[in-house]
């Protein structure tokens, strides 16, 4: 049975589950992104996007 015949009460159930649609390697880089070796680049990403747009950096004026 293909996801699309899954029955939707069935999708509904294993989402609210926590079914997890990430592998280990996934998880993995997560925690390295935000705990490990790659939260300085991480963390200058951020900086680097928030910076760029007022918006995703907190400001509520909008720019306008």
């Amino acid at each position: 049975m293909s996801i699309s015949e899954e029955p939707v009460e069935e999708r509904r159930r294993r989402r609210r589950a926590g079914d997890p649609h990430l592998t280990a390697e996934d998880r993995d880089l997560l925690r390295r992104l935000t705990t490990g070796d790659l939260v300085g680049a991480f963390q200058a990403g951020l900086d680097a996007v928030t910076s760029a747009d007022p918006l995703l950096g907190g400001d509520t004026r909008g720019g306008d």
